[in-house]
């Protein structure tokens, strides 16, 4: 992963280095960006071409913005040769990890351009964007591209287990959906103020699901009038993760995803005004009510 894409583009080229300060001791990478090392550990710094395993928090004051660990536990790039360029076009993080060893944390600010701020909506009196930046571990590029292999085998296993289990869930999807059409679910079935309705397969008793951080889950899709399969994840043999409550999925997936617990194993019932309306999308027809069997996992699945 190249570092130049961890930050948004929209960031990235909004931003000029800081004339701020952050206290004493503030020093200045190649390109002028202000930073301060903030816990010094024992060990040699990263060089160009080892690979940087860290995480980093944005923020605007004390208000976080964003934060790195809520998409990975950490993020692995390839140091590249530090030139000097126009600051706009460079990037704090990695010129302060050039300054880092392993276990170091660093903070780092940069002033925000007035259209950047006119785009967000901030206020003039808000000035910069601190970056506090975390190096967790510094691997060779021989130990980075063992370690990438060793997770491919791992990842292409957990995607032959995914697979197989499609026609126990094809099967299951199909019988709760049998059930629900001719009513022997209708004790069984709860509904929201909303339209939703859902029932759960399997209580979890992992963690809830919490909007502003990301699902992971696997799905099998069916229309409930027609009753055929329209899309699943078990077939990709792939987890299907993303941000809960930013409008990323149809609206009943973000009520009834937020409703799930880890391990929690739930078949929601969609009516089509929760769903896409009346527009058609791919194989979906329009006014469809959608039946979704879905399993949550931890993030660590």
């Amino acid at each position: 992963m190249n570092i130049k894409f961890l930050m948004s583009a929209l960031i990235i080229a909004s931003i000029l280095s800081s004339c701020s300060n952050m206290g004493g001791g503030m020093k200045k990478t190649i390109n002028g960006h202000q930073y301060k090392i903030t816990e010094d550990q024992p060990g040699e710094t990263i060089k160009e071409g080892q690979y940087a395993y860290f995480t980093y928090k944005v923020k605007i004051k004390d208000s976080l913005l964003y934060d790195s660990e809520s998409n990975a536990p950490v993020i692995k790039a390839k140091m590249p040769k530090l030139e000097k360029k126009d600051p706009k076009n460079s990037q704090p993080i990695e010129e302060v990890l050039t300054f880092m060893s392993k276990g170091d944390k660093a903070v780092a600010t940069q002033e925000l351009l007035p259209e950047f701020k006119k785009q967000l909506g901030l206020p003039e009196t808000v000035q910069n964007l601190d970056f506090e930046i975390a190096l967790v571990d510094i691997k060779s590029e021989a130990d980075y591209n063992a370690e990438m292999e060793a997770e491919k085998k791992i990842k292409d296993q957990k995607m032959e287990e995914l697979k197989a289990q499609l026609p126990t869930i094809e099967a299951l999807a199909k019988k709760t959906l049998s059930d629900y059409k001719s009513g022997a679910l209708k004790s069984k079935i709860m509904s929201t103020p909303s339209g939703l309705q859902y029932y759960v397969h399997e209580e979890g008793t992992g963690a809830q699901l919490q909007a502003g951080k990301n699902a992971h889950v696997n799905y099998y899709g069916l229309l409930v009038k027609e009753g055929t399969k329209f899309d699943d994840s078990w077939s990709r043999g792939e987890v299907f993760s993303f941000p809960l409550g930013q409008g990323r999925v149809i609206p009943g997936w973000e009520e009834g995803v937020s409703l799930m617990k880890e391990g929690s194993k739930v078949s929601f019932f969609i009516p089509a005004t929760l769903a896409y309306g009346e527009k058609e999308n791919g194989p979906i027809p329009a006014n469809s009510e959608l039946m979704f069997y879905i399993e949550a996992y931890p993030a660590a699945n």
